[in-house]
């Protein structure tokens, strides 16, 4: 994926120099996106430069667009990684700068991560066990706090018969798994259940969620505009994961709708995380290819009219290639002249598909307030602090870490204001809302993929109606184009959705080339 990056290195050795560019926006009309007239001066590139030549150009030096590349080079194939910023990993992002260096996207592998496992080892990456186990929490609903123990017969808690036992920040998702129909990974794409590809909000009105409930559930997620089936797929693809190489207990379960295990399977890890950080990851795949990753490359526009593809960048270098990979977000793509334009639905899917934000604020505890007040110290709140996951200490560590993460219409609020501002407005309103808090935590970093210029949001989300609508037919090849990338997924989810992706694409190019 096309993100904000660091430097590769002097690890990367390889047979080509690197050049770089900027990107520009370009895609109009509702359904068909032409190529971008290069007339206008202020657009064109700055001086044309003589052509690169290579079999594959991939676009966006994520796990994706790395994976793609790395399995192409196996294969015999030339190949240059054009990455926008000056990092490779996309979302895979470990803050090294920061101290306590937090993960800002992507962190975990889980049991059946088989791609990413087999990298790791390839690459000689470390893993170890997750240890982030996050500490009890109390809820803050309508002005009052209210114990974890004491939720359910709480009388802010104005849920209905069994909602009233689910903890605030897991309604939607456990009113939703209890209706979630999907069995095998790829259910999700089947029409047998299209019926689903509708508004979180209209299905759990459907099945008799309160209004209380309803209003907790669309704290997390929009529910008017995100997709039922959708958040099913992910939700399916988690309990796999968290079942693989476990033996069922059988008739146990969690908030989750996870089945319980036996100690035997605590053999295998549930998560796990790469040493040093979740960055050394794609790292170690772009030292691998050497110098054919160029990074501070935001592609311009992509010209497939001829035998061949061309991949034009704002500070004039040019790549001429047989196949490319678009391994970025459609955020990214729409504004990326691309002739012969994408017609029909697939156009659709490029122009419409949405990207949400997440806002993360990162910190350490200086002194457990909860010592002070007799609340649990995570907290979760109906009012503009969403929720503070507070760790258990590390080995070795002598402070707790802790993760305000802020999501839907108040993480785009955040992300409005500038971020000592920010910092300011979360530390006045825990302050308020918890007096025993006030000067006992310190920030280390606030972090807000919308205002990622590559990205614009941390994820896609599908709205009612696309998965039915376009979902298969937005990743077919187009021209010499081929599509990798987290939205581009099938079967899996989280990282190794991206390492799929990446996967499925080099496998239709290697079809096409040998």
């Amino acid at each position: 994926m096309v993100k904000e990056t660091r430097s590769a290195g002097p690890g990367m050795s390889g047979k080509r120099p690197a050049i770089s560019i900027e990107r520009r926006q370009v895609l109009k009309g509702a359904l068909s996106l032409s190529a971008l007239s290069l007339s206008c001066p202020l657009l064109r590139p700055a001086r044309s430069l003589a052509a690169e030549r290579t079999s594959v150009v991939v676009i966006g030096g994520g796990l994706s667009g790395l994976n793609s590349a790395l399995l192409l080079s196996d294969f015999g194939l030339d190949v240059i990684v054009l990455e926008g910023s000056r990092r490779v990993g996309g979302r895979a992002y470990t803050a090294d700068g920061v101290e306590t260096r937090p993960e800002y996207g992507a962190s975990q592998i889980g049991r059946s991560y088989a791609r990413a496992l087999n990298l790791c080892d390839r690459l000689d990456l470390k893993l170890i066990p997750q240890h982030r186990f996050i500490m009890p929490m109390s809820n803050h609903v309508e002005g009052t706090w209210v114990r974890s123990e004491d939720w359910a017969a709480s009388p802010v808690n104005r849920m209905s018969g069994d909602e009233r036992e689910i903890p605030p920040p897991l309604v939607g998702m456990t009113l939703l798994a209890r209706l979630n129909p999907l069995k095998e990974l790829d259910d999700w794409l089947s029409p047998e259940f299209f019926s689903y590809d509708i508004s979180m909000l209209e299905l759990l009105r459907k099945n008799g969620a309160s209004p209380a409930a309803l209003r907790f559930a669309g704290y997390y997620l929009d529910l008017r505009t995100t997709s039922s089936l959708a958040i099913m797929q992910e939700r399916a693809r988690t309990v796999f994961d968290a079942n693989f190489g476990r033996t069922q207990s059988g008739d146990t379960a969690t908030a989750f709708g996870l089945g319980g295990a036996n100690e035997k399977d605590k053999a295998i890890p549930a998560i796990r995380n790469i040493a040093g950080g979740t960055s050394r990851l794609p790292e170690a795949m772009a030292a691998a290819l050497g110098d054919r990753v160029r990074l501070g490359k935001v592609a311009a526009a992509i010209d497939m009219s001829g035998s061949g593809a061309e991949v034009r960048c704002l500070d004039g270098s040019r790549y001429r290639a047989d196949f490319v990979v678009a391994a970025a977000p459609f955020s990214t793509l729409r504004n990326i002249s691309v002739s012969p334009g994408f017609t029909g639905r697939q156009a659709e899917a490029v122009l419409t598909l949405g990207y949400r934000g997440t806002t993360r604020a990162y910190g350490l505890v200086e002194e457990p307030y909860w010592e002070d007040d007799g609340l649990e110290p995570s907290f979760w709140t109906d009012g503009t602090v969403q929720t503070m996951w507070v760790m258990e200490k590390r080995p070795g560590e002598d402070k707790h870490r802790f993760i305000l993460t802020f999501t839907g219409m108040t993480s785009a609020r955040i992300d409005q204001l500038p971020d000592d501002q920010a910092i300011a407005l979360i530390e006045s309103e825990i302050a308020r809302i918890r007096p025993s808090a006030r000067g006992k935590f310190r920030f280390m970093a606030l972090y807000g993929w919308r205002k990622n210029p590559l990205i614009q949001g941390c994820r896609h989300m599908f709205a009612p109606g696309q998965i039915s609508r376009f979902a298969r037919e937005m990743i077919a090849p187009h021209y010499r184009m081929h599509f990798a990338g987290e939205h581009a997924r099938r079967m899996e989810f989280g990282m190794e959705s991206a390492l799929e992706s990446g996967e499925r694409a080099a496998a239709e190019i290697l079809e096409r080339a040998l």
